[in-house]
């Protein structure tokens, strides 16, 4: 199935990115070259990220390519506001992560990072949905923007390696008691000596000089019986 290209919003419409192109940027770079110059009103990189209130719908209803992810600009990150949207809400997880400038070691920005949960307030079911928030590590004057990123994590299939090497072992331990119980086909009588030729050429062997004699007369008590 051929993967379609990535697509954005730009003036409420989606826009599809050439063949084979895709916005991934880093951590560093959302923040830097994105989040600080919108704060700062300077001019984008490329106007790829749209204008959005993320809190009024579900994460499965926002602009956008669902199966991608999703990036959006928001305002009022430092007002109290709940995270509650569509038939959920969002809960953060873990310590707020800091975002590192490459080369000098300097910290530029904040990761939160939020799931969404199915439910009312405080007993909902959580989803895969995630969300990381981005803000700036200023504290001088601007406006006070975020930039979000939203998208679906995959649900991983479960190992059943050891499921799997289990019944092999086993497998193998019953093949080895049926190989070693199973005598296999009956062999054809080797045409050895019978065991009245047998002792008769080892007493020859010992006898030495009279084993012509032996011989002819084993041969001969042989024919009579």
């Amino acid at each position: 199935m051929e993967k379609q290209p990535s697509s954005y919003v730009r003036n409420g419409e989606m826009v599809k990115l050439p063949i084979g192109f895709r916005f991934h940027p880093t951590d560093e770079e959302l923040v830097v070259h994105y989040l600080k110059r919108k704060a700062f009103s300077c001019p984008l990189p490329a106007s790829v990220i749209p204008e959005f209130e993320v809190f009024q719908t579900n994460p499965w209803d926002l602009p956008g390519d669902s199966k991608e992810r999703r990036y959006f600009f928001g305002k009022g990150f430092g007002k109290k506001r709940r995270r509650v949207s569509g038939c959920g809400y969002w809960k953060a997880t873990g310590k707020d992560v800091q975002i590192v400038a490459s080369g000098s070691n300097r910290a530029v920005g904040m990761k939160r990072i939020l799931f969404f949960y199915e439910g009312k307030l405080g007993r909902g079911t959580r989803t895969q949905w995630v969300m990381h928030e981005y803000r700036l590590n200023l504290t001088q004057a601007m406006e006070d923007w975020v930039v979000y990123r939203v998208f679906q994590k995959r649900r991983r299939p479960k190992k059943q390696e050891g499921v799997v090497s289990s019944q092999l072992s086993q497998r193998s331990i019953i093949d080895l008691v049926e190989d070693s119980s199973d005598p296999g086909p009956p062999q054809p009588d080797s045409p050895s000596s019978s065991p009245t030729e047998f002792s008769v050429m080892g007493l020859d062997q010992e006898q030495g000089g009279s084993s012509g004699y032996t011989c002819f007369s084993s041969y001969s008590y042989m024919r009579k019986h």
